[in-house]
């Protein structure tokens, strides 16, 4: 009896050692798969793609009517703000002067909502390139409305609207989730 005890004392031993081996094994894959692990380190995005587009980049004026263009979020991330480089041409007469509005719904009847819109940057003027910048956040697909609104268009002048993101300050930042 003494031999059967001392054989299954060694069993039980054995068994209890791979048993802790198994045990010191679980928290790492538990914590991959979300079951309760902990992250140590920092995160960051390493890979995404941002991007601006204007439905119209190109406006000619020859008068003092509204245009209007719709700019959508194409990248893979959330931006916090955009900018805008507008160029306007120098006309062979006149000083029209320009400025640009946002909206966050389509403009109706040169209205936002019922009011003016929110002006992006100054009052511009011909034979000029200003960068502008919207504050306003853009999510994936999510579109933004622009107006560009003329006074004193006495001749041709065009205005030309190209989109910039600066990264990564108008990035919004990457939202840390516990999977």
């Amino acid at each position: 009896m003494q031999y059967r005890t001392h054989r299954n004392a060694g069993r039980t031993a054995a068994l209890a050692a791979v048993l802790l081996c198994g045990v010191a094994l679980v928290p790492p894959i538990a914590g991959a798969a979300g079951l309760g692990g902990k992250a140590v380190g920092s995160e960051s995005v390493t890979s995404a793609a941002w991007g601006v587009t204007a439905s119209l980049t190109t406006m000619t004026f020859t008068n003092n009517t509204f245009q209007t263009s719709t700019v959508t979020n194409n990248g893979t991330v959330a931006l916090i703000a955009e900018s805008y480089s507008v160029t306007i041409s120098n006309p062979t007469t006149g000083s029209p002067t320009f400025k640009v509005f946002q909206c966050a719904v389509a403009w109706s009847a040169t209205k936002c909502s019922g009011g003016a819109g929110t002006q992006v940057g100054g009052t511009l003027a011909k034979n000029s390139t200003t960068t502008i910048t919207s504050s306003t956040a853009m999510p994936v697909n999510g579109p933004l409305y622009l107006q560009v609104e003329p006074a004193s268009v006495t001749a041709s002048t065009v205005v030309t609207i190209s989109t910039k993101i600066a990264a990564p300050t108008q990035l919004r930042a990457a939202v840390k989730t516990n999977q």
